[in-house]
């Protein structure tokens, strides 16, 4: 009943169906050669202007690591991840491989207060805090020192702040990880 048109492609391709897919192929952008490369002046990439301010590292330490507009990255290591949008991450935090999604919106100082009188983190990455091989989730509060995903791997499973799927722990869409908390 349709027309029907076919197109041979045979440029990078990926499935990233499952958490595993998406978390290897994400990753991957962050490697000396990646498979998919942004930076390909044949075939450029146009992102969506959000006209943020541009990110300011405050003495981090970046390697293979890639970060959006908006971040506030002090005093961190972070090697083999992808920072996303808004990212705030403080002092003596340690990264490895990760995917931070970032953040919807910058808390006020009027949020932050009020955070602080609940015990609740304050949006982004707490001092002092560790976290391998995860994906973190938009709006999520870390507090300070966390460790996530440095002891033994947790079995697959999901509670109210994390699923975990094939030895990647996923911090959820704006959980709340309080201060000295272990995964």
């Amino acid at each position: 009943e349709y027309k029907v048109h076919s197109y041979i492609y045979k440029g990078y391709w990926e499935d990233i169906g499952t958490i595993k897919n998406f978390y290897d192929s994400t990753l991957n952008l962050t490697s000396i050669n990646p498979r998919f490369n942004f930076y390909d002046e044949e075939h450029p990439i146009y992102t969506h202007a959000r006209n943020l301010a541009p990110s300011k590292m405050n003495r981090a330490l970046l390697t293979r690591t890639t970060a959006s507009e908006g971040c506030v990255i002090t005093e961190a290591s972070i090697t083999d991840s992808v920072i996303g949008i808004r990212s705030i991450i403080e002092g003596d935090s340690v990264l490895e491989g990760v995917i931070c999604m970032g953040a919807d919106y910058y808390e006020t100082e009027d949020e932050k207060l009020a955070n602080s009188i609940k015990g609740i983190p304050n949006v982004g990455i707490g001092h002092n805090t560790r976290i391998k091989r995860a994906i973190i989730d938009k709006n999520a509060h870390i507090g300070n020192n966390c460790s996530i995903g440095f002891g033994a791997s947790p079995a697959d499973g999901e509670d109210a702040i994390k699923v975990v799927k094939d030895g990647i722990i996923v911090i959820k869409k704006n959980a709340i990880i309080p201060d000295g908390t272990i995964i």
